[in-house]
């Protein structure tokens, strides 16, 4: 099971987020929940998905 420690300040939704996307076991799990993506997943996400409709 994935661990995450709140950090000193930090609202409780963002350390749910940070356990929601360690704890996503299957990267179909994680594409299903794009919003938990950073950026850099999400456009990486975005482009194997561009190219695989070519």
């Amino acid at each position: 099971m994935a661990t995450v420690v709140v950090k000193a300040g930090e609202p409780l939704d963002k350390a749910l987020k940070r356990f929601n996307k360690a704890s996503s076991v299957k990267r179909k799990e994680a594409r299903k929940r794009e919003h938990w993506m950073s950026k850099k997943e999400k456009r990486r996400y975005k482009q194997e998905q561009s190219r695989s409709f070519r």
